[in-house]
């Protein structure tokens, strides 16, 4: 998939060495995706379900996955990991989060963050916005029902919140370090109850 970086080798830092992708992040908390954007993203996620749903690697995977994964997904979709061109996504990173998924669980992500969900956007009706963008990330992936990306956003949230302690527990030095820096899973649990009192206006609208 041209869209990935390829990896040169490590640098005197320490640091990978990728390609550079050019193009542009949209702000994931003071911009919103276009229409075109979003559906590029669902789209795109498609082709790498297609790819690793046949892949049979044991691991070990930073985030291990839950029960019943049946395919490699990114793990991490969010705008401040991919960049356009315009509409045209051209570039997806930081594939550290790679691992056993579900395609609901990763569409859940995706609309957490790209319809966004995690937040109300500045729109007339946010819950109205929420779900004709649920229904367009729906299609776009295809084989989906946009009240079951809903179900999923929630569960998929859950899963963030629960695999930060985890990992944070087991010595993941990153991810001890983002609780750290951003009060992690505080801000999280808190969009999550904020989303839940908005499910069932927003189910009412798909």
């Amino acid at each position: 998939m041209s869209e990935v970086p390829n990896f040169h080798g490590i640098d005197v830092r320490g640091r990978e060495v990728l390609d550079f992708m050019p193009g542009r992040i949209v702000d994931v908390d003071r911009e919103v995706l276009t229409d075109a954007q979003l559906v590029a993203t669902a789209s795109w996620t498609r082709q790498l379900h297609q790819a690793t749903g046949s892949f049979a690697g044991s691991g070990p995977w930073r985030f291990p996955g839950p029960p019943g994964a049946n395919l490699i997904g990114h793990n991490d979709i969010a705008p401040y990991n991919i960049c356009f061109d315009g509409d045209v996504l051209v570039g997806v990173f930081d594939w550290d989060l790679s691992g056993p998924t579900t395609s609901l669980l990763e569409l859940g992500f995706i609309a957490w963050n790209c319809v966004p969900l995690y937040r109300r956007p500045d729109v007339d009706d946010p819950d109205a916005f929420a779900a004709a963008r649920l229904q367009l990330l729906a299609s776009a992936y295809g084989g989906v029902d946009a009240s079951d990306v809903l179900a999923a956003t929630l569960s998929r949230t859950e899963y963030t919140i629960s695999g930060m302690q985890v990992a944070a527990a087991a010595g993941d030095i990153g991810m001890h370090r983002l609780m750290e820096a951003t009060g992690e899973p505080g801000p999280t649990r808190r969009a999550l109850d904020q989303l839940r009192s908005r499910v069932p206006d927003i189910e009412n609208r798909l």
